[in-house]
């Protein structure tokens, strides 16, 4: 099972989803796509860290539009151009989607 789960608004709330999915289930790869007001959610190291052994990816353009510097970003932290279009991809690949 592979689930990408977007987090655009409130990044305490989705992160505590992805750690109970983590928890519940027996998911093969987990993918969590920040995005819009939630992408300075990836600047904190220990909430990115409470994450793991799921992907992190950053919308660049998110980055862009807030003045965030990619290489601020914590170790480990994919970055894509658009984090819609990450996710479109995913579910085009069979993925489970998740908005949290």
């Amino acid at each position: 099972m592979k689930v990408v789960v977007q987090v655009a608004n409130d990044p305490e709330k989705g992160v505590n989803s992805v750690i109970n999915l983590l928890r519940e289930m027996d998911v093969g790869e987990v993918e969590v796509v920040f995005h819009q007001d939630a992408i300075n959610a990836v600047l904190d190291p220990s909430l990115v860290g409470r994450l793991h052994p799921a992907k992190v990816v950053a919308c660049r353009n998110s980055l862009r539009a807030r003045g965030i510097d990619e290489s601020t970003l914590p170790r480990g932290t994919v970055v894509v151009d658009a984090g819609v279009a990450e996710i479109v991809r995913r579910q085009a690949e069979g993925w489970i989607y998740l908005r949290v």
